[in-house]
């Protein structure tokens, strides 16, 4: 059983070198490397299907032939780009041979000349297994790679059967799998493990502490949709910068707008003290100002009414003080009876100007007709009322 296990640690040795020898090599592992997205459950499943031979290792296994027809037939999941699953059945038949006649021996036979039974049984080898793909985890990941190399190890349920009898056993597998890609549904796969199992497993227990079966076998395995990895996409942060400084700006003008506008606030309240501080302008005594009307009119024009307004603000600043509206006519025309009424009527529409437009307290405003007059050299400026303030 020896050569067996050397034998096959040989060909896992053998497998590598070309496996790791491709051309996206090492130098493109930094580059292919994951992290990866995890993928669904149902993608990157694959199923094989394989022929090969058996050759079983019993108690005499440097006696005789011992290759039998093996088959295989898988179903597994690749989880990430270097770690898979898989369960496996493999198997068929075995040969033997026995220095005794076990219950698997050949009955039609006798013993050859050196005294050696000739077995023949069935055997299945049902397993699960962990795949390790070396060429990703060394060369990086690579859908399209041409050969991947991919040890595993697995445990399970080995039976043996002939002549009505069986035999069960706890089985370890471990095993080279050498995946050579044709397309993006097929691979070619050329597999090599090694099950060992007790050393009852043909029925005959001798002095060797465990049985086994070499396998080699060659088939395609089918590759379901969805296949292959993808990155996950790194999002690409976004530039805050224009908006940052454009904040920046703003704020920067809403610091310099506060500051004019207290800047102008105080120069205001400088103003208003100012304004509380200064000395009373002296009242002026005697005629303020003087309203002009068209002949034989008392109605007072937009124009005398605006400067009338004039008038009205310097009243109201001096609140304890009288003052005089004196209407006049041109004696030069109309009677004196028609004089004295435009007169009137024209210092009377001064005074209703002055309270009703605009507030003066009519406490303050006394009337006086003077009628006819021709104190003023040119005709039309006697057609008037002046507004006096009074001693």
């Amino acid at each position: 059983m020896k050569k067996y296990l050397i034998a096959t640690m040989a060909m896992l040795a053998v497998s590598a070198a070309p496996a790791l020898a491709q051309d996206d090599g090492l130098m493109e592992a930094q580059t292919k490397r994951g992290p990866y997205l995890t993928n669904r459950l149902f993608d990157n499943i694959f199923i094989g299907v394989a022929g090969g031979i058996n050759v079983y290792q019993g108690e005499s296994d440097s006696y005789g032939n011992h290759v039998a027809p093996a088959l295989d037939v898988s179903v597994g999941k690749w989880v990430t780009p270097c770690v898979g699953l898989r369960l496996q059945y493999s198997g068929l038949k075995a040969n033997g041979w026995d220095n005794a006649r076990s219950p698997y021996a050949v009955s039609s036979k006798g013993p050859d000349s050196k005294g050696m039974y000739q077995e023949k049984f069935n055997v299945m080898n049902l397993h699960g297994d962990v795949m390790w793909n070396i060429s990703n985890a060394i060369g990086g990941y690579k859908e399209t790679r041409t050969w991947n190399f991919v040890p595993y190890v697995g445990f399970g349920w080995a039976r043996s059967a002939a002549n009505h009898l069986y035999n069960n056993e706890f089985a370890f597998t471990y095993g080279l799998l050498n995946n050579i890609r044709l397309g993006n549904l097929v691979d070619l796969n050329l597999e090599v493990k090694q099950m060992v199992v007790n050393q009852g497993f043909d029925q005959v227990v001798r002095g060797a502490k465990s049985e086994g079966m070499f396998t080699v076998t060659a088939g395609l395995t089918f590759k379901l949709n969805r296949r292959g990895f993808n990155r996950p996409t790194v999002a690409v942060p976004a530039d805050y910068t224009p908006y940052n400084n454009k904040i920046a700006a703003l704020e920067d003008e809403l610091a310099k707008s506060k500051a004019d506008a207290k800047r102008l606030a105080d120069e205001l309240a400088a103003e208003k003290n100012k304004v509380k501080e200064a000395p009373a302008a002296p009242a002026i005594e005697g005629p303020i100002m003087g309203t002009f009307f068209n002949i034989g009119s008392y109605t007072i024009t937009p124009q005398e009414i605006m400067n009338l307004g004039y008038v009205a603000n310097y009243i109201k600043a001096y609140p304890n003080k009288k003052f005089t509206i004196v209407g006049y006519a041109d004696s030069a025309t109309g009677s004196a009876k028609r004089n004295q009424y435009l007169s009137q009527q024209r210092a009377d529409a001064v005074c209703k100007v002055l309270v009703d437009r605009f507030g003066v307290d009519a406490s303050q405003l006394e009337v006086v007709a003077k009628g006819g007059t021709d104190k003023f050299p040119e005709i039309p400026l006697n057609r008037v009322a002046i507004v006096e303030s009074n001693k």
